[in-house]
C-alpha cells in the first residue's frame, strides 16, 4: 500500500492519465497471495500425505519442530518392544500363597493400570475385590485385598527387601503389608523393525537414546541389541523430563517417542513428541503426532517428511519474494498492464500450490 501510494503520487505528476492504471497494476502485482500460501499449502499437503503414511499430525507446529530434530528419545516397554508382555516365571516367596494366588492378586491390582506391562497379568477368572485402589505413576499399583495392603511394581515401590537375580528380563514385585510375597519375570520382544529404525536414524546423523523405568540389565540388553549407547534406567517420569531438559540446554532439539501414561509429561516437555495409537489415551493427547499401526518405521518417515516439507516451504517463500522483487519495479515503471499483473499474480500462486502438492507423492 505504501509503494502504491508513492507510485500514485509520482505518476499523478509525471503522467496523470496513466496514474490510475499503473497504481492498479502495482496493487495487483504486490498482492501477497503466493507469500501467504507458501507455508500453509506445504503444511496442508504434508499433513494429508502423512495421514496416508500412518501419521496423524495433531499439532500444527510439529512438522517445523520435527525438521530441526537432533535427538530422538525412546521409551522401552510398548514402544521399542511389541507391547505384548508375557510372564515367563513366577517365584513365590511366601508359603501361604500359591503361584495362582499371586497371579490373582496381581491381576486384580493391575486392573487400574494402563501400563503396557499390566497386559501380562490379565486373567480370565473372577478377581478379588480391591479397596483403596491407587496407581503410583511410574512405580506400581497398590490396594487393599481381604484386609491386607498389597503393592505391585518395582522393587523400591513394593518394598519388603525383595531381590532377584540380575537377568535381562523385566521383574515386577509383589508384597503384602510390606512383606515380600513373590516376583514375576516378564519378557517382551523387540518390534521387528526396531533395529532398522534406530540404524536409519543414526545414519541420518540423528542421535538416539533410551529412557526407561526398568532395571539396568533389561534396559542395557535392549540398548545393546539396538546399538544405542546412551541409555537411562530406573527413570521416573520426573527423571525422564530432567533428561530431556538437560539435552535441550545442550542445544539439542528433542523428539520423544513413548506410549504409556507415565510418558505424558515427558511427551509434553519434548520439542516434538510421537505416541503410538495403541498407547495410553493420555499419551496420545500429549503427543504432537500419533503413529498408527505397530511399526516404528513411521518415526523415520516423519523426520524425512518434515525435512522435505521445510525445503518446499523455503522454495515457495524464495519464489514469492523473487517474483515480487522482479515484478514490482516493472509494474511501478508502467511496463505491466493490470491484466498482465493479474495473470502473473495468479500464476505465482498456482506455482506455489503445485510445488506444495509435490509432497503428496512423498514415499
Amino acid at each position: 500500500l505504501a509503494v502504491a501510494a508513492a507510485v500514485a503520487v509520482y505518476w499523478s505528476f509525471a503522467a496523470p492519465e496513466r496514474a490510475f492504471v499503473i497504481t492498479l497494476s502495482v496493487l495487483v502485482v504486490t498482492c501477497p497471495c503466493a507469500l501467504a500460501l507458501a507455508t500453509p499449502a506445504a503444511f496442508a499437503a504434508a499433513g494429508s500425505r502423512m495421514s496416508q503414511l500412518r501419521l496423524l499430525v495433531t499439532n500444527g507446529n510439529a512438522i517445523e519442530a520435527l525438521s530441526r530434530a537432533t535427538l530422538v528419545l525412546f521409551d522401552k516397554t510398548g514402544t521399542l518392544t511389541r507391547g505384548v508382555p508375557e510372564i515367563t516365571a513366577v517365584v513365590v516367596l511366601d508359603d501361604q500363597y500359591s503361584e495362582y494366588d499371586c497371579r490373582l492378586v496381581a491381576a486384580a491390582l493391575e486392573t487400574a493400570s494402563s501400563h503396557p506391562l499390566a497386559r501380562a497379568f490379565a486373567l480370565d477368572a473372577t478377581l478379588p475385590r480391591v479397596a483403596d485402589h491407587e496407581v503410583d505413576v511410574g512405580r506400581g499399583v497398590r490396594g487393599t485385598i481381604r484386609g491386607r495392603s498389597w503393592r505391585l511394581g518395582n522393587a523400591d515401590f513394593a518394598g519388603g527387601g525383595i531381590a532377584c537375580d540380575d537377568t535381562t528380563a523385566t521383574h515386577v514385585f509383589l508384597s503384602a503389608d510390606g512383606t515380600a510375597v513373590a516376583w514375576f519375570e516378564i519378557d517382551d520382544e523387540l518390534r521387528p523393525d526396531a533395529v532398522e529404525t534406530i540404524g536409519t536414524l543414526q545414519q541420518q546423523g540423528i542421535g538416539t537414546a533410551l529412557v526407561s523405568g526398568d532395571r539396568k540389565a533389561p534396559v542395557a540388553k535392549v540398548a545393546g541389541d539396538l546399538g544405542i549407547t546412551d541409555f537411562h534406567f530406573g527413570c521416573t517420569p520426573e527423571r525422564k523430563l530432567e533428561i530431556i531438559e538437560a539435552a535441550q540446554q545442550r542445544g539439542e532439539h528433542v523428539v520423544m517417542v513413548g506410549d504409556s501414561i507415565n510418558d505424558a509429561p515427558v511427551l509434553a516437555g519434548a520439542d516434538t513428541s510421537i505416541a503410538p495409537a495403541h498407547g495410553a489415551l493420555l499419551a496420545q493427547t500429549s503427543a504432537d503426532i500419533i503413529m498408527l499401526g505397530h511399526s516404528l518405521g513411521p518415526v523415520t518417515t516423519a523426520l524425512r517428511m518434515a525435512g522435505r516439507t521445510m525445503r518446499i516451504v523455503r522454495q515457495n517463500l524464495t519464489w514469492a519474494i523473487v517474483y515480487n522483487a522482479l515484478a514490482l519495479p516493472l509494474a511501478a515503471a508502467g511496463f505491466v498492464p493490470p491484466w498482465a499483473a493479474a495473470v502473473g499474480m495468479s500464476a505465482s500462486s498456482l506455482i506455489v500450490v503445485m510445488n506444495a502438492l509435490r509432497l503428496s507423492r512423498f514415499e
